[in-house]
């Protein structure tokens, strides 16, 4: 009974952690979000450095092959929206000057 009731809370541990990152990523995500709509909309990129973005780029697509080797969809696909948001402030980079 006891071993029944601990199995059961690390299930349920587990699944509020697995959801807890979800939550985590769509907050990193969004909060990247607001710069990435200004930037489009001012067309303002003279002050935006073009290597912290590519190193963004280059950590979020390192962290997206290590959510793969861990198999943990958070990382994952946090990882993926934040190349995405970061390829569109290069792109607005490029593109404005």
């Amino acid at each position: 009974m006891q071993l029944q009731l601990q199995s059961q809370l690390s299930i349920t541990n587990s699944t509020m952690i697995h959801y807890l990152g979800y939550f985590a990523g769509v907050l990193t995500v969004a909060s990247f979000l607001p710069q990435v709509i200004r930037t489009w909309r001012t067309r303002h990129t003279r002050d935006l450095s073009l290597g912290m973005f590519a190193l963004l780029v280059t950590a979020s697509t390192l962290w997206i092959i290590y959510g793969i080797v861990i198999g943990n969809w958070p990382v994952i696909l946090t990882n993926l929206g934040m190349v995405a948001l970061n390829g569109a402030i290069g792109v607005a980079k490029f593109r404005f000057g």
